[in-house]
Protein backbone atom coordinates (compact mmCIF):
# COMPACT_ATOMS: atom_id res chain seq x y z
CA UNK A 1 0.00 0.00 0.00
CA UNK A 2 1.68 3.12 -1.05
CA UNK A 3 1.66 6.63 1.17
CA UNK A 4 -1.74 7.97 -0.44
CA UNK A 5 -3.53 4.78 0.64
CA UNK A 6 -2.13 5.11 3.76
CA UNK A 7 -2.93 8.97 4.04
CA UNK A 8 -6.55 8.09 3.35
CA UNK A 9 -7.08 5.03 5.61
CA UNK A 10 -5.63 7.36 8.30
CA UNK A 11 -8.29 10.30 7.27
CA UNK A 12 -11.10 7.82 7.27
CA UNK A 13 -10.54 6.04 10.07
CA UNK A 14 -10.85 9.60 11.96
CA UNK A 15 -14.18 10.45 10.80
CA UNK A 16 -15.91 8.77 13.59
CA UNK A 17 -14.61 10.92 15.94
CA UNK A 18 -14.74 14.30 14.17
CA UNK A 19 -18.57 12.94 14.07
CA UNK A 20 -18.91 12.51 17.47
CA UNK A 21 -17.43 16.02 18.60
CA UNK A 22 -19.47 18.69 19.98
CA UNK A 23 -17.67 21.22 17.49
CA UNK A 24 -19.35 24.08 16.25
CA UNK A 25 -20.23 28.05 18.27
CA UNK A 26 -20.89 27.38 21.90
CA UNK A 27 -22.44 29.80 25.55
CA UNK A 28 -21.44 28.60 29.03
CA UNK A 29 -21.85 29.81 32.19
CA UNK A 30 -19.85 28.92 35.45
CA UNK A 31 -20.74 30.03 38.84
CA UNK A 32 -19.14 28.75 42.37
CA UNK A 33 -17.40 29.83 45.51
CA UNK A 34 -14.36 32.31 44.64
CA UNK A 35 -11.41 32.97 46.64
CA UNK A 36 -8.64 36.00 46.54
CA UNK A 37 -5.48 36.38 48.86
CA UNK A 38 -4.24 39.62 50.18
CA UNK A 39 -1.78 40.80 52.54
CA UNK A 40 -0.03 43.92 54.15
CA UNK A 41 3.51 45.16 53.92
CA UNK A 42 4.68 47.50 56.43
CA UNK A 43 6.35 50.16 53.76
CA UNK A 44 4.41 51.68 51.05
CA UNK A 45 7.52 50.28 48.35
CA UNK A 46 7.37 46.69 49.99
CA UNK A 47 8.85 45.36 53.36
CA UNK A 48 8.05 42.69 55.63
CA UNK A 49 4.38 40.94 55.71
CA UNK A 50 2.54 42.01 58.67
CA UNK A 51 -0.68 40.63 58.08
CA UNK A 52 -2.02 38.27 55.28
CA UNK A 53 -5.59 37.19 54.87
CA UNK A 54 -7.42 34.75 52.51
CA UNK A 55 -11.09 36.29 51.40
CA UNK A 56 -14.40 34.85 49.75
CA UNK A 57 -16.95 35.57 47.79
CA UNK A 58 -19.40 34.05 44.87
CA UNK A 59 -18.19 34.01 41.51
CA UNK A 60 -19.87 33.84 37.74
CA UNK A 61 -17.69 32.98 34.62
CA UNK A 62 -19.50 34.10 31.33
CA UNK A 63 -18.42 32.21 28.76
CA UNK A 64 -18.76 31.99 24.38
CA UNK A 65 -16.92 30.29 21.87
CA UNK A 66 -15.90 27.96 18.89
CA UNK A 67 -14.90 24.03 19.26
CA UNK A 68 -12.65 23.16 16.49
CA UNK A 69 -13.54 19.20 16.56
CA UNK A 70 -12.86 17.30 19.55
CA UNK A 71 -9.65 18.51 21.03
CA UNK A 72 -9.80 22.53 20.58
CA UNK A 73 -11.54 25.41 21.18
CA UNK A 74 -11.32 29.40 21.88
CA UNK A 75 -13.45 31.15 24.06
CA UNK A 76 -13.57 34.59 25.31
CA UNK A 77 -15.68 35.16 28.53
CA UNK A 78 -16.63 37.61 31.21
CA UNK A 79 -15.83 37.14 35.45
CA UNK A 80 -17.15 38.50 38.16
CA UNK A 81 -15.45 37.25 41.17
CA UNK A 82 -17.68 39.31 43.83
CA UNK A 83 -16.85 41.54 46.48
CA UNK A 84 -14.06 40.89 49.08
CA UNK A 85 -13.66 42.02 52.79
CA UNK A 86 -10.32 41.86 55.18
CA UNK A 87 -10.06 42.47 58.23
CA UNK A 88 -6.02 42.82 59.02
CA UNK A 89 -4.64 43.50 62.50
CA UNK A 90 -1.15 43.86 61.33
CA UNK A 91 1.58 42.28 64.09
CA UNK A 92 4.33 44.97 63.20
CA UNK A 93 2.89 48.87 62.70
CA UNK A 94 4.69 50.52 59.82
CA UNK A 95 7.44 53.60 60.18
CA UNK A 96 7.47 52.19 64.18
CA UNK A 97 3.91 53.27 65.30
CA UNK A 98 2.53 52.29 68.57
CA UNK A 99 -0.15 49.66 67.87
CA UNK A 100 -2.48 48.70 67.31
CA UNK A 101 -3.29 49.36 64.35
CA UNK A 102 -6.37 47.27 62.64
CA UNK A 103 -7.18 47.64 58.79
CA UNK A 104 -10.48 46.85 57.41
CA UNK A 105 -10.70 47.32 53.10
CA UNK A 106 -13.18 45.98 50.64
CA UNK A 107 -12.61 44.94 47.37
CA UNK A 108 -13.66 43.49 44.16
CA UNK A 109 -12.57 42.01 40.85
CA UNK A 110 -14.39 41.50 37.35
CA UNK A 111 -12.87 41.63 34.23
CA UNK A 112 -12.77 39.82 30.22
CA UNK A 113 -11.07 37.08 29.56
CA UNK A 114 -9.62 34.89 26.65
CA UNK A 115 -7.96 31.59 26.30
CA UNK A 116 -7.18 28.14 23.96
CA UNK A 117 -9.12 25.41 25.59
CA UNK A 118 -7.58 21.87 25.49
CA UNK A 119 -9.87 18.51 25.68
CA UNK A 120 -9.11 15.04 25.85
CA UNK A 121 -12.08 12.78 25.04
CA UNK A 122 -12.62 9.70 28.05
CA UNK A 123 -15.27 7.52 26.24
CA UNK A 124 -18.12 9.19 24.72
CA UNK A 125 -19.71 11.56 27.67
CA UNK A 126 -16.67 11.89 29.64
CA UNK A 127 -13.57 14.41 28.63
CA UNK A 128 -10.44 16.27 30.36
CA UNK A 129 -10.71 19.84 29.91
CA UNK A 130 -7.81 22.66 30.39
CA UNK A 131 -7.66 25.94 29.68
CA UNK A 132 -4.96 29.14 29.35
CA UNK A 133 -5.25 32.26 28.13
CA UNK A 134 -5.11 36.04 29.16
CA UNK A 135 -6.99 38.61 31.55
CA UNK A 136 -7.72 42.15 31.57
CA UNK A 137 -9.11 42.77 35.36
CA UNK A 138 -10.40 45.78 36.68
CA UNK A 139 -9.52 45.59 40.33
CA UNK A 140 -11.31 48.23 43.40
CA UNK A 141 -10.56 48.70 46.60
CA UNK A 142 -11.90 51.21 49.63
CA UNK A 143 -11.15 51.41 53.04
CA UNK A 144 -13.87 50.10 55.37
CA UNK A 145 -16.12 51.80 57.22
CA UNK A 146 -16.08 55.04 55.43
CA UNK A 147 -12.41 55.48 55.14
CA UNK A 148 -10.61 58.14 52.68
CA UNK A 149 -8.42 55.59 51.20
CA UNK A 150 -9.50 53.51 47.72
CA UNK A 151 -8.15 52.91 44.08
CA UNK A 152 -9.28 51.13 41.04
CA UNK A 153 -6.61 49.67 38.52
CA UNK A 154 -6.92 48.13 35.47
CA UNK A 155 -4.34 44.57 35.35
CA UNK A 156 -3.35 42.31 32.80
CA UNK A 157 -1.98 38.77 33.29
CA UNK A 158 -2.34 35.23 32.99
CA UNK A 159 -5.47 32.31 34.01
CA UNK A 160 -5.39 28.81 33.56
CA UNK A 161 -7.72 25.86 34.59
CA UNK A 162 -8.08 22.74 34.77
CA UNK A 163 -11.69 20.10 35.03
CA UNK A 164 -13.91 18.06 33.35
CA UNK A 165 -16.97 17.85 31.22
CA UNK A 166 -20.05 15.19 31.10
CA UNK A 167 -21.70 15.45 27.96
CA UNK A 168 -25.80 14.96 28.61
CA UNK A 169 -27.16 15.21 24.91
CA UNK A 170 -25.76 16.67 21.65
CA UNK A 171 -26.00 20.37 22.89
CA UNK A 172 -25.69 20.73 26.46
CA UNK A 173 -22.36 20.13 28.50
CA UNK A 174 -22.30 19.98 32.08
CA UNK A 175 -18.55 21.36 33.93
CA UNK A 176 -16.56 21.27 36.73
CA UNK A 177 -13.86 23.47 36.92
CA UNK A 178 -11.22 25.04 39.03
CA UNK A 179 -9.56 28.24 38.18
CA UNK A 180 -6.94 30.28 38.85
CA UNK A 181 -6.00 33.97 37.73
CA UNK A 182 -2.31 34.27 38.74
CA UNK A 183 -0.64 37.94 39.51
CA UNK A 184 1.85 38.91 36.47
CA UNK A 185 5.14 40.85 37.51
CA UNK A 186 3.21 42.91 40.60
CA UNK A 187 0.07 41.21 40.13
CA UNK A 188 -3.88 42.20 40.21
CA UNK A 189 -2.46 44.71 42.60
CA UNK A 190 -4.53 47.55 44.24
CA UNK A 191 -2.42 49.80 46.49
CA UNK A 192 -4.05 51.96 50.10
CA UNK A 193 -1.36 53.98 51.20
CA UNK A 194 -1.09 55.62 54.28
CA UNK A 195 0.57 55.18 57.66
CA UNK A 196 -0.10 51.53 57.72
CA UNK A 197 1.85 50.75 54.57
CA UNK A 198 0.87 49.11 51.73
CA UNK A 199 -2.35 46.42 50.43
CA UNK A 200 -1.88 44.07 48.08
CA UNK A 201 -3.89 42.03 46.22
CA UNK A 202 -2.84 38.55 45.14
CA UNK A 203 -3.69 35.34 42.91
CA UNK A 204 -7.66 34.94 42.78
CA UNK A 205 -9.09 31.14 42.22
CA UNK A 206 -12.47 30.07 41.02
CA UNK A 207 -14.18 26.27 41.64
CA UNK A 208 -17.15 26.41 40.02
CA UNK A 209 -20.03 24.17 38.18
CA UNK A 210 -20.84 25.24 34.70
CA UNK A 211 -22.89 24.45 31.60
CA UNK A 212 -22.11 24.57 28.14
CA UNK A 213 -24.90 25.04 25.09
CA UNK A 214 -23.53 23.82 21.51
CA UNK A 215 -25.57 24.83 18.23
Amino acid sequence: MNRSKLLAAALLACLPLVAHAQKGWYVGLDAGRSSADAKVEEYIFGGDVTAKETGTSNGVHLRGGYQFGKFFALEVGYVDFGDFDYSFDPDDCPFGNPGPCPFSVSTSFSGYTGSLVGIVPIGERWSLRGRLGIYKMNTASHQIPGGELGDSSDEEGLQFSIGAGLKLDEHWQLLFDYSSFEQLDFGIGSNLIGNFGSYDVGDTKLLSIGINFHW
